[in-house]
């Protein structure tokens, strides 16, 4: 039986022992595929940026932009864990697996139902020296909408945001709500960053008016 169960109503769906033995081939391919990719920054010292970040970071990043999220975090912040929040549901438990071959760990909850518990989870994690990963249109879209989930968490954690895109080369879309990227093994794939720190700007705007504000320069970074 490899259809994900849970113990009880409360708990989110999990994968058992058979459907991760069987699912490990996968795995090990996913991770050589990762490991082909060459990542190039675009701008001049923007790697030296992200290293003199001693502090835990949320990166922000497009929902189709979540194929490689894992291998950079790998490459260029494996001084520090990534947690990113995944439904309870069956459809979460299989992205458990996904996100565990690229090395990011699953906090199990919904940013839909019990936000505010969601958001305490990722703050914990946070001040626990973790980086987290937020897709600030959501699981579900519209694509390129940010919604203000993330600012609160970067607000109550006074965390700064890492905005992240990547410029695909060689790759294929599939046909989801937001075109989901996949690139090719052995492509080349720019990077851009840029550090958000929220903090500063809910001193003077609305959260209302950083949101548009994190739309604005996260669409500034990405290239389709």
């Amino acid at each position: 039986m490899i259809e994900p169960t849970r113990d009880d109503e409360s708990s989110p769906f999990s994968l058992g022992l058979l459907a991760k033995l069987i699912l490990f081939p996968l795995g090990v391919f996913y991770r050589i595929w990762l490991y082909s990719i060459r990542f190039n920054f675009v701008c001049k010292g923007a790697n030296d940026e992200i290293k003199s970040l001693k502090e835990p970071v949320i990166i922000t990043l497009w929902h189709n932009r979540l194929f490689l999220a894992g291998e950079w975090q790998r490459r260029f912040r494996k001084k520090r864990k990534c947690f990113g929040l995944i439904s309870g549901s069956k459809d979460g438990a299989w992205l458990e697996a996904f996100y565990s071959w690229s090395g990011i760990f699953a906090v199990r909850g919904s940013s839909n139902r019990g936000g505010s518990k969601a958001i305490r989870a990722l703050v914990r994690k946070l001040k626990a020296g973790h980086d987290i990963g937020i897709t600030p249109d959501g699981s579900q879209g519209p694509q390129y909408s940010a919604k203000p989930g993330g600012l609160l968490v970067a607000k109550v954690a006074n965390s700064p945001m890492l905005l992240l895109s990547f410029e695909y080369g060689r790759h294929f879309k599939l046909k989801s709500w937001d075109r989901f990227v996949i690139p090719f093994p052995f492509s080349r794939v720019l990077v851009r960053t840029k550090v958000f720190r929220v903090e500063e700007k809910l001193k003077e705007h609305s959260i209302v008016e950083v949101t548009d504000n994190l739309n604005s320069e996260l669409m500034k970074l990405t290239f389709d």
